[in-house]
């Protein structure tokens, strides 16, 4: 697997090869208004199918996007070739199951050719999006994947309140359960994101031998590169080993990852967990690094909030950039 060195800026959105139709566009519906980004810069765009995952859980925001989402697609021509996926909270991977079996009826398991698939991660869950990853490289097998992910217009700052309260739950992702053994110690490292009582609930509960926090930093953009600092403040005065990682370069990510796993032989004396708090291109390349890396055994944590303070997420959408995955076997 091979993964581009950094996530370039895109305006216009057209399809992947020139006069050629894609076979899937495949993003996510959120309460946050970013997830109308990518959809919004289709210029001429191909494509044969496309696929709106969306939480069935009751949110007047996301519904009123997800209207948005339908209206672009008929202005560009493409409602017809829209189906929707209805998802759970906690059971994300009933969303993968259903998109086996569209796939399976389209006939996408037994195309010979190259398959052309665009990846909008910008809104997915972390869970579901791990999943949909393995799914399409381990199962669909795709050789060349484009991914793409918008920023907000403007993010929540530290001062205005918590982004989540607490955890419900932690549990291992399917797929993503590697190995455990009951003579090593736990390593637990968490890429930190915007919400500290999550990550102190998950350090707290999950209770490893030894921690690794990553602060993300720098930001999405300049004006962000403290905010990570500054959600987790009170967190990050405790006698914790601290690592910077960014949030806009899936490569480096696992670099990162490779510089503290392999180089200094941590996965041969912990049982590893990483947790992913952070932004879904750091999600990427973790995701990235567990393939080129299977010895590590790593473990993918997920966390599920008690509840998310809607109002103080994000605000509108920024700029949309691209990156490509690809297998070994792609030219």
């Amino acid at each position: 697997m091979r993964l581009e060195s950094e996530m370039k800026q895109i305006n216009r959105i057209s399809s992947i090869e020139k006069d050629m139709p894609d076979d899937i566009f495949i993003t996510c519906v959120s309460f946050e208004e970013r997830c109308l980004g990518a959809l919004g810069k289709l210029d001429n765009y191909l494509c044969n199918r496309i696929v709106i995952f969306k939480f069935e859980e009751e949110n007047p925001v996301r519904e009123k996007h997800l209207i948005e989402m339908e209206n672009i697609l008929v202005r560009a021509g493409l409602k017809e070739k829209y189906q929707k996926i209805i998802v759970k909270h906690g059971m994300t991977i009933d969303g993968i199951l259903q998109l086996h079996n569209y796939c399976k009826t389209n006939n996408l398991l037994t195309q010979q050719s190259s398959r052309l698939i665009t990846l909008d991660i910008t809104t997915f869950t972390k869970e579901l999006l791990f999943e949909i990853l393995f799914y399409l490289t381990n199962i669909l097998k795709i050789e060349r994947l484009r991914l793409l992910y918008t920023v907000p217009k403007k993010y929540a700052s530290p001062d205005e309140g918590p982004l989540s309260y607490g955890i419900k739950n932690i549990k291992v992702i399917p797929f993503f359960w590697n190995n455990w053994s009951a003579t090593r110690d736990d390593l637990l490292m968490v890429i930190l994101g915007y919400e500290e009582m999550r990550a102190w609930s998950l350090i707290s509960r999950f209770d490893a031998n030894v921690n690794i926090l990553f602060v993300t930093k720098p930001g999405s953009r300049p004006e962000w590169n403290t905010h990570c600092e500054g959600y987790n403040k009170r967190l990050l005065k405790e006698s914790f080993d601290v690592d910077a990682m960014p949030a806009m370069n899936p490569f480096a990510t696992a670099k990162i990852l490779e510089n503290r796993l392999i180089q200094e032989k941590l996965h041969e004396k912990y049982n590893v967990f990483i947790a992913p708090l952070g932004t879904k291109p750091q999600i990427v390349g973790t995701f990235y690094f567990i393939n080129k890396y299977p010895e590590a055994n790593v473990n993918i944590i997920s966390t599920t909030a008690i509840e998310h303070n809607v109002p103080y997420y994000s605000w509108g959408f920024g700029e949309t950039f691209y990156a490509f995955l690809e297998s070994d076997n792609s030219i």
